[in-house]
């Protein structure tokens, strides 16, 4: 395997594994006491930069595929 082919399966396995570990449901501080207004308030600083970085890894991924589709024909 290449590089590129070694660095699209750690990718693959990196947004799989960020996916899976991330709980979506996880309680925001200052929600108060009422559930409904967890809802409605941001998400911590921490949580965004996850899902950013994991936007970041799923674009990588899409470009390393096409990448690796045309060094394949």
């Amino acid at each position: 395997m290449g590089i590129l082919q070694n660095l699209w399966l750690l990718i693959t396995f990196s947004i799989s594994a960020i996916i899976l570990i991330t709980d979506p449901k996880e309680p925001i501080a200052n929600s108060g006491t009422n559930p409904v207004s967890g809802l409605f308030s941001s998400s911590s600083k921490g949580q965004k930069f996850i899902t950013n970085f994991n936007w970041f890894l799923i674009a990588l991924f899409f470009i390393l595929t096409i990448c690796l589709n045309y060094l394949a024909v």
